[in-house]
């Protein structure tokens, strides 16, 4: 039986980024720019990737939302993108989970200010996988942002449900604090198929600093990959960051990409542009591509995703990202 579909589960909110000029000392001022407001968190960002990039392939969100106004801003921005909403459940009498995002225009960097609502009620009843899906790929976000799975062990059961089930699973996290990473996800690893993370996420993990002074280390991050295989990761460990990411199979292939070069006056926001890479790895990971061009992709959706403030909208068909990305070059190893 030949398996299609991505099924993707886990937190999602409304982000209400607003892009301000600079990051403001405590008891001073900052102005905002504009506020934009779309439904984020990685499964839902992941999955308006992927039907940006032209996913021919069935795409199912699960997800909870409270029954307030910013679940119906939040549904209504999903649906947008084409995502199914069907299967996210609602909540009586919590609140949608939503992040205040700070985008600062002088350099790029984002904050996040989260409550997390009914993500923390969420069990693992309202991310299960489907009986009788023939979906391909589970993925799962993100471990350290939702109460009753993290201290359930609840992360774990899901992952088991999935491989159970015959898909490939696929973790993703959130910036949480790097004590909560370190405790929550390696107990998940061996359940993971594909796990690809930030340098942030990595260092949590791994104990390795793979950005010194803010500037990838390539080797350092090729050993971080060998060090999360070495942990359970069964298959593929990949590490992203804007100058470029890296990736290493379990049959020993190596594979490092160098970034797009994007243009600062291009920048809207960086918002959502990790879970673009992922999109674009999860989509050629789908189509049975060469590891080369999952990352190339990735990179590429990545890339794209930098022309709007929100985390999905900007992202453009898989051929035009990467007709952007030759036109654009990338940058040296």
């Amino acid at each position: 039986m030949t398996r299609r579909g991505v099924v993707l589960a886990g937190i999602v909110v409304l982000d209400v980024v607003h892009l301000i000029d600079r990051w403001p000392e405590e008891e001073t001022l900052s102005f905002i720019d504009r506020t934009e407001m779309a439904a984020g968190g990685p499964p839902h960002n992941a999955g308006a990737g992927l039907l940006k990039l032209g996913a021919d392939f069935p795409v199912t969100l699960l997800a909870t939302a409270g029954d307030d106004a910013y679940g119906e801003i939040m549904l209504a921005s999903a649906r947008g993108y084409g995502l199914d909403t069907s299967r996210v459940t609602i909540i009586p009498g919590v609140v949608t989970s939503h992040t205040h995002v700070m985008s600062c225009t002088d350099t790029g960097r984002r904050t996040f200010f989260a409550q997390l609502g009914c993500n923390n009620v969420m069990t693992v009843d309202h991310l299960m996988p489907p009986e009788g899906s023939n979906a391909k790929l589970y993925y799962l976000g993100s471990p350290g942002t939702a109460r009753h799975l993290d201290e359930t062990d609840g992360w774990r059961t899901l992952l088991m449900a999935a491989k159970a089930r015959g898909m490939k699973t696929c973790l993703e996290l959130c910036p949480a604090p790097s004590a909560t990473l370190a405790r929550l996800v390696p107990p998940c690893l061996p359940l993971t198929d594909v796990f690809v993370v930030n340098d942030y996420e990595a260092a949590s993990i791994t104990g390795l600093d793979v950005a010194p002074g803010g500037r990838l280390s390539w080797t350092t991050a090729e050993r971080a990959c060998r060090q999360l295989l070495a942990m359970g990761v069964a298959e593929l460990a990949g590490i992203h960051h804007p100058d470029g990411a890296v990736a290493v199979l379990r049959t020993g292939e190596v594979c490092k990409r160098p970034s797009v070069k994007v243009e600062q006056s291009e920048i809207a926001g960086s918002t959502g542009a990790g879970d673009a890479f992922y999109a674009g790895v999860l989509f050629g990971l789908h189509e049975d591509w060469p590891l080369e061009r999952c990352l190339d992709l990735g990179n590429a959706a990545a890339a794209t995703s930098l022309h709007s403030p929100t985390t999905s909208a900007s992202i453009r068909p898989w051929a035009e990202c990467l007709d952007y990305a030759r036109a654009k070059g990338l940058r040296s190893l």
